[in-house]
């Protein structure tokens, strides 16, 4: 005990410095928790979030490397990429990341979105400079040669055959998906096809690596017991000799992406034992606003004497399960999304019916102060227990900048709301859920309609 308090001690008596074009920014309202904010001069982003409550640290790395930044021909790439950089780095062995890390204490994992790819570790804050030592070896000395290359390519083929192609849902939610997505980057599965997976080569991956693992692509983001200025002094002392790369511009979608598919219905079948349907309205707006505007529009839709809206389709026996959620975290499309499940006898035209209806209920009833006063209470209870734990603290900070774009969002929904401009919200919902501003797709048990494996786009 008496060592690690020495070692603390060590931590908070180091010498601060000056920190150019450092912003502060609080985590959450009503807390005095507050987030550090660094960019290197090579462009890496640094977020640190001091919390001294324990002594264990957070470390994140999120990169714009996800699925969306591949090519037709070169997919699974970014997924490929979350594997490999727990192999081997030049000059060291391989696995020698799992056993450093496991050395200190740690923990970690990966994983890769639409968007984004993303490391992350817990560990004893003592272990902060072993720790930046070992990440800055695998983000800028990747061993991307063979054996290891082939090994972990063969990991992913057998993962993208369990996942994928034994999973009669995610193998048709895949032949959906590269229909209503086609011309996008969005068109293919995070983890990639089945032939791009099967014929990647070291060369596409080299080039990966080199494109998009890059300082100016990448978010850095660590909550401990650190002050900044010691935070910042060990990540320049090991990560500024990480030389920028030319990281390539996203393409525009098609100019009638938005559009395009308005009106239509997706539907075919595989062996599944339930229908998901999913309505699917396309928009391109993604700001702390919409997010607001979408939380209220759920409590409005729930807030009914019979129960919440899922309830309701349940009691009436038209569906089994239900959500509703806008996808926030990709680059340019960011879909508003009803997703339904429903037995072998339900029926969905009467659910779509029935959702319609209540969607239009809610555009005509007035937003009463009591629905604001909900929300507003959601978000406090969401804000709480945020600032009880540190990785709580570190992944709203990283929602606010990586995601939302927005340092300092703490507190601007909670303004937005209470300065709500209702005929703004109102606007909002006709744009962007009225009836005409959707598309379907859906998966039915064998039978019902052309096999999902023989499915094209309907004319």
């Amino acid at each position: 005990m008496v060592k690690t308090l020495a070692i603390f001690s060590f931590i908070f008596s180091l010498q601060a410095f000056a920190i150019p074009n450092m912003e502060t920014a609080k985590i959450v309202p009503g807390s005095s928790l507050e987030a550090y904010k660094y960019t290197l001069k090579n462009g890496l982003h640094l977020i640190v979030v001091p919390d001294t409550r324990n002594p264990v640290a957070s470390l994140h790395f999120m990169l714009d490397a996800g699925s969306n930044r591949e090519k037709l021909g070169t997919t699974g790439l970014a997924h490929f990429f979350e594997h490999n950089m727990f192999r081997k780095t030049v000059g060291a062995p391989e696995g020698n990341y799992d056993r450093v890390l496991n050395s200190v204490g740690g923990s970690g994992n990966a994983g890769t979105g639409d968007a984004f790819v993303t490391f992350y570790s817990k560990f004893p804050a003592p272990a902060i400079e072993t720790m930046l030592k070992l990440e800055a070896d695998r983000f800028m000395h990747l061993d991307i040669t063979d054996p290891y290359f082939s090994t972990e390519k063969g990991a992913v083929i057998s993962e993208r055959k369990l996942r994928v192609e034994n999973d009669p849902m995610q193998r048709s939610q895949e032949v959906l998906r590269s229909i209503t997505e086609r011309g996008t980057p969005m068109q293919w599965m995070t983890i990639g096809s089945k032939s791009d997976v099967e014929n990647m080569s070291l060369n596409a991956a080299k080039q990966f690596y080199k494109e998009f693992y890059t300082p100016d692509n990448t978010l850095i983001v660590l909550g401990g017991p650190f002050k900044p200025q010691q935070a910042f002094e060990l990540v320049e002392k090991y990560f500024s000799s990480w030389r920028s790369g030319r990281t390539p511009k996203q393409e525009p979608y098609p100019a009638n992406y938005y559009v395009r598919d308005l009106g239509k219905s997706f539907i075919c079948s595989a062996p599944v034992f339930t229908k998901r349907y999913q309505i699917v309205y396309p928009s391109a707006q993604s700001d702390l606003t919409t997010l607001v505007y979408t939380s209220l529009f759920e409590a409005m839709l729930n807030d009914n004497i019979e129960g919440t809206f899922s309830r309701r389709l349940v009691k009436a026996k038209l569906a089994t399960e239900f959500n509703f959620y806008q996808v926030y975290w990709q680059d340019q499309t960011h879909p508003y999304i009803a997703n339904f499940y429903l037995g072998r006898e339900q029926d969905f035209e009467k659910v779509k019916a029935f959702w319609l209806k209540n969607v239009a209920t809610v555009l005509n009833t007035p937003v009463t102060n009591k629905i604001k006063n909900q929300v507003l209470k959601q978000m406090a209870v969401s804000n709480a227990d945020a600032t009880e734990r540190m990785t709580s603290l570190v992944n709203v900070a990283i929602d606010n900048d990586f995601f939302l774009r927005d340092f300092h969002a703490a507190g601007k929904a909670e303004d937005i709301l209470k300065n709500l401009n209702e005929k703004k919200f109102k606007e909002w919902m006709k744009k962007n859920l009225n009836e005409k501003n959707f598309y379907m797709t859906g998966i039915v048990p064998t039978g019902a309609t052309t096999p999902c494996s023989e499915y094209k786009e309907p004319l």
